[in-house]
């Protein structure tokens, strides 16, 4: 069957993003240990680009996706430990 791949929860991201906004110190420091898990998850550029483009959520959540999206995916690129496609 395979190995068994660890997925994204959109939702839980979301979340995740939204601590890490926050002004809670202790929210945002668990936010962003979380985060750095979630991003090695199958799927993880795929829901920040889904919370990135939706303009439904606030503009400062759309931004911290965008942000993140961007420093993970220059930092797999240039670490060569990922293939992106």
């Amino acid at each position: 069957m395979g190995v068994p791949v660890e997925t994204v929860s959109p939702e839980e991201l979301y979340e995740v993003i939204v601590g890490a906004s926050s002004q809670d110190i202790a929210r945002m420091q668990a936010s962003s240990q979380r985060l750095k898990q979630i991003l090695e998850m199958f799927g993880a550029y795929d829901a920040l680009q889904d919370i990135a483009s939706r303009k439904q959520i606030p503009i400062e959540i759309r931004q911290q996706a965008m942000i993140q999206f961007k420093n993970a995916v220059v930092h797999h690129w240039r670490s060569r430990k990922y293939v992106l496609i």
